[in-house]
């Protein structure tokens, strides 16, 4: 028997096998794709919660910058009232 290129049996199965690949490497697109987004989505969520944190954060320092202003500001009235009291006991009037 002599052997015939491709019978319409074969062109079958190469159909077939190529449909199953083509199936599988679509798959995989598709899953690497909504893996992809999963990770953006994570990312962007990770993005979102440093930002709520930095602006914590930047509450925080200006709470705590305004408390040192306000203690600098009594310490230094503290200090010219007793600047006034010991240039009292000296003698000197100030200006």
């Amino acid at each position: 028997m002599p052997s015939k290129g491709l019978s319409s049996d074969s062109q079958v199965h190469i159909s077939i096998a190529f449909l199953i690949k083509a199936m599988l490497g679509i798959s995989m697109c598709i899953a690497a794709y909504y893996n992809i987004m999963m990770k953006f989505q994570s990312i962007d969520r990770s993005i979102g919660d440093m930002h709520e944190e930095v602006v914590v954060l930047q509450q925080k320092m200006h709470d705590m910058e305004k408390a040192h202003l306000e203690e600098l500001e009594h310490h230094a009235e503290e200090l010219e009232i007793e600047n006034k009291t010991l240039m009292q006991r000296l003698g000197l009037k100030r200006k």
